[in-house]
């Protein structure tokens, strides 16, 4: 079962911008990426900032031991 995004706290801009970014990386992954690579690929991206935090908190990302799936 996956968690479900929670409506009614919507995203930072620079959350958004991650997000979409991010969400394009892991749904290439069936298996989900490392949350190491998740912040790296953040981090090389050009106007994105690293948002992972607010993005697992916010329940649009989950992390599974060390690997992060989109919701």
């Amino acid at each position: 079962m996956h968690p479900t995004r929670n409506k009614h706290t919507p995203l930072s801009p620079s959350a958004k911008r991650a997000y979409g970014f991010l969400k394009s990386v892991v749904e290439q992954h069936d298996d989900g990426i490392p949350a190491t690579t998740a912040r790296s690929r953040l981090q090389s991206a050009d106007g994105v900032t690293d948002c992972l935090a607010e993005l697992l908190e916010k329940g649009y990302l989950y992390e599974v031991g060390d690997t992060i799936y989109v919701t």
